[in-house]
């Protein structure tokens, strides 16, 4: 017990000796000339078992100020005032940024005594005025335990803390750069580590306004450009970044100071690699959730550039580039033997020719009949045809540029469409839903889950983080908080589960899916061929919704299972990234409608909603779908036209409701055609199926009796449980 109470005392100590040196460097930190308020901040900030330490170290840096006699006054005063309160019943965030405010009054008077004789007075007095309070509101957010519910207070005080001790190291410089510029970057790429992009280049921006207008842009772009992708392709961000940050500080400040810049950003990120991966993930911003959100952002800026690049190449569709001189000549060479070879020949050069039409073109725009010289016009019977055929050039180039351009901008407003729809969707997983989040909390306290609040996150996949839950007070069992959560939010919620943060207790939970699906897929091949022009596809993406896809390819064999194969694949991919169906069946369609060949294909789809039991069926030129509920079977069944015959794709599309036992069957053509249901369901029922497979292979047996596979078959069998 002696031992353990040594120990104890001996880390207590430890603690208040790094305090005493980090509020020493803080309370050295200038703000502007006879402004030190960095330290008073963090003695205003600091809980009660750290603030003799932070007390030492201010003390300490008082000496160093030109009015030592109010630093001091201002640090003992602080400390009592705090001491006096916390035997009272504890010190309420108030009463601290009243002190701060007190401690900035005092500091006021004393510039404004001193005499204010220019802008950096001015500027002196503003900054005592607001720095105080400012930080010390800052600085608490780090010491909050509930730092989880306030996320955005506890990433604000990690900029001030940056920026204060960035603030150290300003007043050293080498050859004109400061050095405060390599200890920004080094707190830039941290925090674009811990807290994304976003982050990373506000502590970029930050940091670098303590070391100059070039530093601020260099840093900026370092943060964003190595939390974009360091998730992703971590050597490429690390040498991408430090690439964007020398070549911003070059083209900010010019040569001067360039060189030293680089070497401090190779001193730094040699520090930064061996350390990057144990720095601690920040518990307020989950891996998960940073990422989402920064993946939204990207994909948001991704759709604006593509959706800008559509509009720009609508509006210039109707002019071309300047041709250069290679490929006029080029162009004229062609026109000129295409002359020549019906020709009988003659003694002049086609070269000859050739430049003159070149050159007339390229000095005056046209080549006028006029000005071809008389040896060319006796002698080459063709010579008007060519000069026609070379004024019609830059028309057939125009046409060309416009097609090109126009079928460039459908391109880039088809992309932009769909990263438009993806990022909606992300954009959708990191709702805040406030209101919903206030009912929880009373439901829970219905329950005997007290609790200091609730965040709800996403509008269809929710996650639910229940922050300041006192475990021993829980007096529902798991199973009642599960089903008292789902109640509330609207879907199926996973058990919950106490997390400990620096003796703060979290509980988490979030939806899960409420239905799975049995698939089963069987095809055969039209008669006398050895491949199956249908193609079945089943693939499930991360937000928990199930596809099932089957096309069939104009014809059969081999060409039909390309056209139908690329229409699959291309729609998983789609699909799997986020898009939604409609703009990803319009894709899918031009690529089909663009091709010189006539091809098309049939789309059946279905989109699953595994967690809300929903369903959506789309339908382009496909065969009836077969919905089987108690043993009744009822035709889900459309006219329109397949893909890639129309410039427009035209699509059914049905909504329904999911119940477990369920099955859906979904066909191509060569299985049942509409009109052709009584053939297959005479009576309108099936026999109890087992399983999927069986319903599958039952369908299947009944075409063959009834089509003598006269068409590529394929059936896909769903069942819900």
């Amino acid at each position: 017990m002696y031992l353990t109470s040594v120990k104890k005392f001996a880390s207590t100590n430890k603690k208040n000796i790094c305090f005493a040196l980090f509020a020493l460097l803080l309370g050295l930190s200038p703000l502007a000339n006879g402004v030190l308020p960095f330290g008073c901040a963090l003695l205003c900030a600091i809980p009660k078992k750290h603030r003799k330490g932070v007390f030492a170290g201010v003390l300490l840096s008082s000496f160093f100020d030109k009015s030592v006699l109010l630093s001091l006054f201002c640090a003992v005063y602080l400390f009592a005032v705090l001491n006096a309160k916390e035997k009272n019943g504890g010190v309420h965030l108030y009463t601290r940024i009243l002190l701060s405010f007190s401690v900035s009054a005092l500091r006021c008077a004393y510039l404004a005594v001193q005499g204010i004789e220019g802008m950096s007075d001015i500027f002196a007095l503003l900054a005592a005025i607001i720095a105080y309070p400012a930080f010390t509101y800052a600085f608490i957010g780090f010491f909050d335990k509930k730092r989880e519910l306030h996320r955005k207070r506890y990433e604000m005080s990690l900029l001030a803390f940056a920026f204060a001790i960035t603030m150290f190291f300003a007043e050293l410089d080498i050859n004109g750069v400061p050095t405060s510029f390599a200890v920004g970057a080094l707190f830039t790429l941290c925090a674009a580590r811990k807290g994304g992009f976003a982050f990373g280049g506000a502590c970029g921006v930050l940091c670098g306004l303590v070391s100059g207008g070039a530093a601020t842009g260099a840093l900026g772009v370092l943060g964003m450009s190595y939390g974009l992708l360091a998730s992703e392709i971590e050597p490429l961000a690390l040498v991408l970044s430090f690439m964007l940050a020398v070549c911003g500080y070059f083209y900010l400040a010019g040569v001067s100071g360039v060189a030293v810049a680089m070497i401090m950003l190779v001193a730094v990120f040699s520090v930064f690699i061996p350390i990057r991966k144990h720095l601690p993930i920040n518990v307020t911003v989950s891996g998960a959730f940073a990422e989402r959100r920064a993946h939204d952002r990207r994909l948001s800026r991704y759709a604006a550039a593509f959706s800008s690049l559509s509009s720009l190449f609508y509006t210039v569709s109707d002019t071309t580039r300047e041709v250069g001189i290679t490929e006029l000549n080029r162009d004229i060479v062609s026109a000129v033997d295409n002359h020549c070879s019906r020709c009988g020949g003659c003694e002049l050069d086609k070269s000859e020719i050739s430049n003159f039409f070149t050159s007339e073109i390229r000095r005056s725009g046209v080549a006028a009949y006029s000005r071809i010289p008389s040896h060319i016009t006796l002698r080459c019977p063709n010579a008007f045809a060519i000069a026609r055929d070379v004024n019609n050039l830059p028309e057939m180039r125009r046409r060309g540029g416009e097609k090109g351009l126009k079928q460039m901008a459908d391109e880039y407003s088809a992309f932009s469409s769909i990263l438009i729809d993806a990022a909606k969707k992300q954009e959708a997983r990191i709702t805040d839903d406030k209101s919903l989040a206030q009912q929880l909390k009373h439901e829970l306290a219905d329950i005997g889950v007290s609790c200091d609040g609730v965040r709800i996150i996403g509008e269809r996949l929710r996650e639910i983080t229940v922050f300041g839950v006192k475990p021993e007070k829980i007096t529902a069992s798991p199973n009642e908080i599960a089903q008292a959560v789902s109640k509330t939010v609207g879907t199926a919620v996973s058990p919950p589960e106490l997390l400990l943060h620096d003796e703060y207790t979290l509980m988490k939970l979030k939806s899960v899916p409420t239905i799975r699906v049995e698939c089963a897929k069987l095809s055969e091949a039209k008669n006398g061929e050895t491949v199956c022009g249908d193609t079945v596809s089943t693939f499930e993406n991360d937000e928990k919704y199930f596809y099932c896809l089957v096309s069939d390819g104009m014809g059969s064999g081999r060409d039909a299972a390309l056209t139908s194969r690329l229409s699959a694949i291309m729609l998983e991919k789609l699909l799997s990234v986020g898009a939604e169906k409609e703009s990803a069946l319009k894709l899918l369609n031009k690529a089909l409608v663009e091709k010189q060949e006539e091809v098309f294909a049939t789309v059946d789809l279905i989109e699953i909603d595994r967690v809300l039991s929903r369903a959506t069926l789309i339908k382009v030129g496909a065969a009836p779908t077969v919905i089987i509920r108690n043993g009744r079977a009822r035709l889900i069944e459309s006219r329109t036209p397949p893909a890639g015959i129309m410039r427009n794709v035209i699509a059914d599309k049905k909504h329904f409701t999911l119940e477990r036992g369920d099955m859906i069957a979904m066909f191509s053509d060569g299985i049942l055609q509409t009109g052709s249901e009584n053939s297959l369901f005479a009576d309108g029922e099936l026999p109890p199926m087992p399983s999927a497979r069986a319903l599958a292979a039952e369908i299947l047996r009944r075409a063959r009796e009834s089509h003598q596979t006269s068409d590529d078959m394929s059936v896909c069998v769903l069942r819900i449980v």
